[in-house]
């Protein structure tokens, strides 16, 4: 939809800015004039823009041409809208953000954006109130973006960006709210007063309930000396953490509340000659989070030490045992990491107690053990220090370990811990040179990862370079021979923040793509967002994953900031395997592929499931020859094993009870392939 009456003004005055703001209509451009201006609050609520209309434009003449300082600071209420091209410098917000995606936590934008704003230096003072703490971006309501932003010289507290919900009563659940924060660049944040000082937070402890589906990437954090070890701060659930750079930057990324997060794909650099400040990868507490695909190198972490939660990966004790259930005097608390996957992650030349710490204890405080994490196919190589540390009172501690490799100066554990040594297995790990900003993993890494199949959904099939993996995947986070075009790898400066839109492509973002059997069709599904250029979706199919032919072509609905969902059937599948891809086309003719999917498809064998959604049982029919042994496997929504059946009879009624209601997965297996894969829901 274009607007056919687009107008353009040129304001100089706030007063006739937020006049021309409120009364904006789609298609609008209102420019500030090039010059410095030193304005105070500029707060508007538009009511004219929609999702599906040409945006509303807020811009500066020219890029870096329009300059507010004093204590000029913005706050709007709008739906699709592009602010973009201004620099805020040496002001003083005084205790309110610098810009307010919203007005409030109930007077929220929607599908606006934030581009190419620089904010340098804009703190606080003597002038404001004692102890004022304010972030530099707010962004409330659903679906906005910050992109391509410079965030520079923050010495005060609160977080740079934070992610606001619209209910904040515990445990009541708020709205969903889609944002992306992507391509920005964090330098010198320097709050010295310990908590509040992160760079990015989503959420707070209160709203740790809420499924935010929040998508944080491409960013570079670069020479942070803030107290607050937490660079990246989550406090809501199913979020996602990737393709992210932190270089000689105190602090890493945590996820403190919130559950089902992912976190691949990111880079932490420390170089030798850098600061002394305490730089690490993960500290993870929680339920059904997934940290893969990550390249820790060089960070100094805990200095030698058990005394401390930072090191490259802490899978962290809590002072109170995981619930579903809390009293909110409870929310606040940390949780013991549980049913978390920790798996093809690299630890190079880290300085510190220990690589991983299964558990933490800090003096007594923090008695709750993990429980059922998994720890697998990781790379471990220690410049000074233990590969694990497993706190010997942690006597109810579980986990599983597999594929491990380490080398480290001080062994597998500390004096007194044991650690079975077929969980992680001593090598000499020897990498060979910098490729693609990160050193190229030990030749014995190829092909050595462990029970690939368990984690190939987890994985997408996929290193931290974006790369495809082999059959049998390499250990770590890098494949060796990984094929296909690399999407991410460690950023600087010349590729994100402002005035930097074009240094990094981000093509239509696919957060899923399925193929499953139903009876004698395969269901082809996916969801994306951000079709800003996307032209196209082209169903490929084959039956030796070599040779395509497309099936279907189905146009981009152009999406912009928001999810949208696609499904096709393909009524003829071949006997045998059936391999499927998505073409992605953009309208200026470039296009990429998604993963493969692959169904196979038995010409005797019929599948039947039912009934769905299920309550107290579910019934599988299966009409046709099986090779024995066959089971099958129940996922829960986060990949999650909960229950397995080997099967001698043809029709068989699950049991459902002790299930909680929700979405889960049915895996039928012969002892050659997987025959078939059903989602149900079960209710209660």
């Amino acid at each position: 939809m274009h607007a056919s009456h687009a107008t353009n003004y040129t304001v100089s005055v706030s007063t006739d800015l937020i006049n021309k703001m409120v009364n904006a209509l789609p298609g609008d451009t209102i420019t500030v004039a090039n010059g410095t201006y030193s304005w105070n609050l500029v707060s508007f609520v538009n009511t004219h823009g929609s999702q599906t209309a040409t945006p509303i434009v807020l811009r500066a003449q020219s890029f870096k041409g329009v300059v507010f300082s004093g204590n000029t600071r913005f706050e709007f209420q709008i739906t699709n809208m592009i602010m973009t091209g201004f620099v805020f410098t040496n002001g003083n917000p005084l205790s309110s953000a610098v810009i307010k995606m919203g007005k409030s936590a109930t007077q929220g934008s929607k599908y606006c954006r934030i581009t190419n704003i620089i904010i340098d230096n804009y703190n606080s003072d003597s002038s404001a109130a004692t102890g004022v703490t304010a972030e530099w971006v707010g962004i409330y309501g659903t679906n906005n973006r910050v992109d391509h932003c410079t965030f520079i010289n923050k010495a005060y507290g609160d977080p740079v960006v934070v992610v606001w919900y619209d209910n904040n009563t515990f445990p009541q659940k708020s709205t969903s709210t889609y944002h992306r924060i992507d391509s920005n660049y964090f330098k010198h944040i320097a709050y010295q007063g310990a908590n509040e000082g992160e760079n990015i937070r989503v959420g707070v402890s209160a709203t740790c309930n809420t499924d935010g589906y929040n998508i944080v990437e491409y960013n570079l954090f670069e020479d942070g000396i803030q107290v607050d070890p937490e660079i990246i701060s989550n406090k809501s659930n199913h979020n996602t953490y990737r393709y992210n750079t932190f270089r000689n930057t105190a602090g890493g990324i945590t996820l403190r509340r919130g559950r089902y997060c992912e976190a691949y794909g990111n880079f932490f650099l420390r170089d030798a000659t850098s600061n002394n400040n305490i730089q690490y990868g993960f500290r993870i507490f929680e339920k059904g989070h997934h940290v893969f695909n990550n390249y820790i190198e060089g960070v100094n972490s805990n200095q030698g030490t058990y005394g401390t939660t930072l090191c490259p990966i802490n899978i962290s004790n809590g002072e109170s045992p995981i619930s579903d259930t809390l009293t909110a005097a409870a929310q606040s608390n940390h949780f013991p990491a549980d049913s978390c996957t920790i798996a093809f992650n690299t630890i190079v030349n880290a300085y510190g107690g220990a690589g991983i710490m299964i558990g933490f204890i800090a003096g007594g405080s923090y008695p709750y053990p993990p429980h059922g994490v998994t720890i697998a196919n990781n790379l471990v190589m220690m410049a000074q220090g233990t590969a694990v540390y497993n706190a010997s009172s942690n006597t109810a501690l579980t986990y599983f370990a597999e594929g491990n490799v380490y080398q480290a100066p001080s062994g597998l554990a500390p004096s007194g811990t044991i650690i079975p040594s077929t969980d992680f297995t001593s090598q000499s790990l020897v990498f060979g040179a910098r490729t693609n900003g990160i050193l190229a993993p030990p030749a014995l890494a190829r092909d050595a990862a462990v029970n690939t199949a368990n984690y190939s959904a987890m994985l997408n099939g996929k290193d931290a370079q974006g790369q495809t993996r082999s059959a049998i995947y390499d250990l770590g986070a890098d494949e060796i021979n990984g094929s296909g075009t690399i999407i991410s790898y460690p950023l600087d400066s010349t590729l994100v923040g402002a005035g930097k839109p074009l240094a990094i492509v981000l093509p239509v973002h696919l957060l899923g793509f399925n193929a499953v059997l139903v009876n004698t069709a395969v269901q082809l599904s996916w969801q994306v967002s951000d079709e800003i250029n996307c032209k196209q979706y082209a169903i490929e199919w084959s039956t030796d994953g070599t040779h395509f032919s497309t099936l279907a072509v189905i146009a981009a609905k152009g999406a912009n900031g928001i999810t949208a969902s696609y499904d096709y059937q393909h009524l003829a599948p071949a006997p045998g395997n059936n391999f499927y891809r998505l073409k992605m086309e953009d309208n200026d003719g470039s296009y990429r592929y998604s993963a493969l999917r692959q169904v196979p498809v038995s010409k005797n064998l019929v599948i039947q499931v039912y009934p769905n959604p299920a309550q107290h049982f579910v019934a599988v029919n299966l009409n046709g020859l099986m090779q024995l042994p066959t089971t099958i496997a129940l996922f829960d929504a986060s990949g999650r094993e909960v229950k397995r059946i080997s099967l001698s009879v043809n029709t068989i009624n699950i049991p459902l009870e002790g299930l909680a209601a929700g979405l889960y997965h049915l895996q039928v297996t012969d002892r050659v392939q997987t025959l078939y894969n059903y989602a149900f829901v079960v209710t209660r």
